[in-house]
Order: C-alpha cells, then sequence, then structure tokens
C-alpha cells in the first residue's frame, strides 16, 4: 500500500486518471496526437479565463521560469522575493543566466506587497517583474489581484507569475489580470503527476519575444507557438500526461464546476487552519496571506515532525510535509489541493489528532 500524498507536490491522483496515463502512446506527429492537444489546450484556457496563448512545455516549472526571462527580459528584471522558490528564480536570471536583475526581499513568512513594486518599478530601470503567487516553502498568497492593477500602470513591464501551487486550485483569471506569464507544473493543483509545465503566455509577451537575443532553444516561446498553432510541440511531449490534462480538464470544467473547485479549496484551507489554531498552534504566513492550497503551520508546540509522519504513515499509510529548507522541524506543511476532498482532510486531521496530544482546551 503506497502512502497518501497531503505533501505540496506531487499529489495523489485519481485512478481514473492513471487510466488515462496507462493509454496506448500515440505518435506526437500524427492527427491522434493533434486532437488531444487542441481539446487539452482549449480546455485549459477556460480554466486559465485566457483567450490568449496556452504553451504545453515537457519540463518540471523551473524550466519555464528560466524560458520566461530569456524569451522576456532585455533591459533589467525585478524578482519578489519571499521564500524558497521566488529565491530560485532571482538565481536563475542573475546567477545562472547573468541578466541583470534586482529583488524585492522580504522575510519568510511575509508578502510582497504592492506599494514595494510601485517603488522599484516607477525607476524606469526594468521591462519585466516575476512573482510567485503561492510560494511554496511557506505558504504565503501574494496579493496577485492588487498587485495587478498596481501593473496597468506600467504596461512595458512584462508581468510573470510562478502559480506552480495555486493553478488549477485558486482561481487565476490571467485576461483579467493583465499577466503575461502565468506558470505550473501538473503534480499540484493539478492532481496528475510532474513532467508538464502548463503555461499562458500574452500576446504582447509574445511580441516581445520575437526579438530576443537568447531565448534558448527547449524553451522557445516563438518556437512552441508555431508548433502550438498546429495542435504540436517542438520536441517530443510527454504523451500520457497530455492525456491526462485532457482528462482531468475535462473533468474540472464539465463535473467538477471551476466555482465549485475554487470554493472546495477555500473550504479545505479553513479547516486545516481552524484545526492548527485549536490543536495550539499557529499560522506561519502574514495574517490575511495565506494560500488557500497548503497549510504552513508553526511549530509552537515543538512536537518531531520527522517522527510524526513516520508514525503516520505506519499507521494510516500518509504523510505531511516538514517545514522547507530552515524552516524544517519549525514548520510543517499539511497540502489541500487537487482532488482532495472535505472528507479526506476530516479524515487526515482525525489521524493526526490520534498521534499529538490534543491540549485540554481543545
Amino acid at each position: 500500500m503506497h502512502d497518501k500524498l497531503f505533501i505540496p507536490g506531487p499529489v495523489e491522483v485519481r485512478p481514473e486518471l492513471l487510466q488515462e496515463l496507462a493509454r496506448p502512446q500515440v505518435g506526437h506527429r500524427t492527427q491522434a496526437y493533434r486532437d488531444v492537444h487542441q481539446a487539452a489546450v482549449e480546455m485549459t484556457k477556460k480554466i486559465l479565463y485566457t483567450e490568449q496563448e496556452v504553451l504545453l512545455f515537457s519540463c518540471s516549472a523551473t524550466g519555464v521560469m528560466e524560458g520566461s526571462v530569456r524569451n522576456l527580459v532585455q533591459k533589467k528584471v525585478l524578482h519578489g522575493v519571499n521564500g524558497a522558490f521566488s529565491q530560485r528564480w532571482y538565481n536563475i536570471s542573475s546567477k545562472y543566466n547573468g541578466l541583470p536583475a534586482d529583488k524585492i526581499e522580504v522575510p519568510w513568512g511575509q508578502a510582497i506587497k504592492p506599494e514595494m513594486v510601485d517603488a522599484k518599478l516607477r525607476t524606469g530601470e526594468f521591462d519585466c517583474f516575476c512573482l510567485v503567487f503561492n510560494e511554496t516553502s511557506t505558504g504565503v498568497r501574494a496579493p496577485i489581484e492588487a498587485i495587478a492593477e498596481l501593473m496597468k500602470k506600467y504596461p512595458d513591464v512584462m508581468f510573470c507569475v510562478d502559480a506552480v501551487s495555486a493553478m488549477c486550485g485558486d482561481k487565476i483569471e490571467c485576461d483579467k489580470l493583465g499577466l503575461d506569464v502565468c506558470l505550473a507544473g501538473t503534480q499540484k493543483c493539478w492532481g496528475l503527476p510532474a513532467g508538464l509545465c502548463v503555461t499562458m503566455i500574452s500576446n504582447k509577451a509574445m511580441k516581445r519575444a520575437e526579438t530576443a537575443k537568447n531565448p534558448g532553444y527547449y524553451v522557445n516561446f516563438i518556437d512552441a507557438k508555431k508548433y502550438n498553432d498546429k495542435h504540436e510541440v517542438p520536441h517530443t511531449p510527454a504523451v500520457p500526461l497530455i492525456f491526462g490534462l485532457r482528462a482531468q480538464a475535462d473533468y474540472i470544467l464539465n463535473k467538477e464546476g471551476l466555482e465549485n473547485r475554487w470554493n472546495r479549496h477555500k473550504e479545505l484551507a479553513k479547516l486545516v487552519r481552524g484545526w492548527a489554531v485549536e490543536r495550539g498552534f499557529e499560522m506561519f504566513p502574514e495574517k490575511g496571506y495565506e494560500s488557500v492550497t497548503l497549510s504552513t503551520i508553526t511549530n509552537t508546540r515543538g512536537i518531531s515532525i520527522s517522527q510524526l509522519n513516520k508514525d503516520l504513515s505506519k499507521t494510516h499509510h500518509a504523510i505531511i510535509s516538514n517545514g522547507y529548507g530552515d524552516l524544517k522541524e519549525k514548520t510543517f506543511r499539511i497540502a489541500h489541493m487537487a482532488d482532495w476532498q472535505v472528507k479526506d482532510i476530516k479524515e487526515l486531521l482525525g489521524w493526526l489528532d490520534e498521534l499529538i496530544a490534543v491540549p485540554a482546551t481543545a
């Protein structure tokens, strides 16, 4: 028996989707593939509330994080840094690609605020701003709606968003928000295995990419669009995952329903937050900026998270996540994303109560 995954990726995959992944392979230059690709892309556009480009890259989201700055940065890039993955994106730009870069950095657990972004962008130094919408290491949800409103003041600055642990779990109206890139791997809120990065790219970003000096080979927006127009990709894709994406998108749109999906994730988040506080813990994120897809909880009671996870695996064949990096044992993370239902989260919280002494006041 495998451990049920209540971690922020990879997530548990529904048996029906696993069956989709096991379909016989098709050639990626055949009509059979084009039909699947086209259906997956068209439905994904509805989930992302966009009429612009949706491209599928067979790589982790990190590949498209790098591709975004290589395709779009021509002057200087600004990064919001408030956790491990936003720091990674800054490093990708500055250290690994040698691009002129600066960052707005706040302590882990805090959010990047619109006024911070405005103070930097008003200098006119930057032509790209990269933001992590849902920082997986800390459970902080950026105030993306307010930042998107601010970005309207800077139409020449590309707005790139890492939505890795939010897309398909937290409502992202790409066109309304004016996003130029919105990317996410399939192993989190999409409820699929790892290996595919779903990427929305605006028409404005595509125009910028046409003049990129060093866009790279594998994640090249212009090449990808040329093939996407034919319902193909430039390189051999992860065909099973695209079958899975088509099936999952159809399920979300036509069985669960978009608003039901967004509301379910909010309900799951409320359940976990309430449990944490009632059990004598505290939420790690700055109040008002908590993620709706995963909860990062401060280990105020000083329990052994490592031992808790071992016991949870042994007794109930399930696991949660320890804190990330320097936050190990100081925090723990419970993911309530993808296709977990209320009954599943309540069951998990009951198992945790069996393993953690419940305070008398709870």
